[in-house]
């Protein structure tokens, strides 16, 4: 017993770290757990504390709602957790990954790195590949899945697209292919808004200033808030 206290003493301070050092916050909050629309806000770390930008804006979840993820957080027990295929967004706290859009390069006024998807370019959603969870370029010598995103094809979705580090370690059938993208109708569970809101944020990011990504049922946002160092949502 003591050493699984110790354990989740462990996540906990390492979730408050993460917190502390971050130094802008992507917040998508819903109205309950089966809620397949929110709300998004950004902050960015001042000396008084999380100050929040001028725009906010409507986005879509996953068609189920949210489900606790795999991030930097540790999961309650007793609540809805996701799982490959459940059509829920994850919840919890995560780190921001990469950035990429089928133009031949970033937006204009867009600072964070920009990667070109190709006509190869695959996010592996089979789990009992080595590959899961993973956006790879396919190589047929390499090649060991069944099933993919071709992600050239998920046009105009994939237009411009933030990978979510969920499911970092890639644990089989806990979730794959999770992103912010364009669009802004309910997803398989990526969040999607529309253009003109995603460039806003595009351009608010900064490629030095660290950036996690918070997705909640609002009176989960709302139970954690303290505990988790939040900015107040206004």
């Amino acid at each position: 017993m003591k050493k699984v206290i110790f354990f989740h003493l462990l996540l906990a301070t390492s979730l408050f770290a993460q917190i502390e050092t971050a130094q802008k916050l992507i917040v998508a909050v819903g109205d309950g757990w089966n809620a397949s629309t929110g709300r998004m806000y950004l902050f960015d770390k001042s000396a008084n504390g999380w100050k929040k930008h001028h725009s906010t804006w409507n986005v879509s979840f996953g068609r189920a709602g949210l489900g606790w993820g795999i991030g930097l957080h540790t999961n309650p027990d007793g609540e809805y957790q996701k799982a490959e295929g459940d059509r829920r967004s994850p919840a919890g706290i995560f780190e921001l990954g990469s950035l990429y859009g089928l133009d031949a390069s970033a937006p204009e006024g867009v600072r964070y790195l920009y990667r070109r998807i190709t006509g190869r370019t695959r996010c592996v959603d089979d789990s009992v590949s080595r590959f899961y969870n993973q956006i790879v370029e396919e190589d047929s010598a390499t090649k060991d899945w069944s099933s993919d995103e071709e992600m050239v094809r998920v046009d105009p979705d994939y237009k411009y697209l933030l990978v979510i580090n969920h499911n970092s370690g890639n644990d089989k059938g806990k979730g794959s292919c999770i992103f912010l993208h364009i669009i802004n109708t309910p997803t398989t569970g990526c969040t999607a808004m529309d253009e003109e809101d995603m460039m806003t944020l595009l351009r608010w990011l900064d490629p030095n200033k660290k950036t996690l990504v918070v997705q909640l049922p609002h009176a989960v946002y709302q139970s954690f808030r303290t505990a988790w160092k939040l900015p107040l949502l206004k």
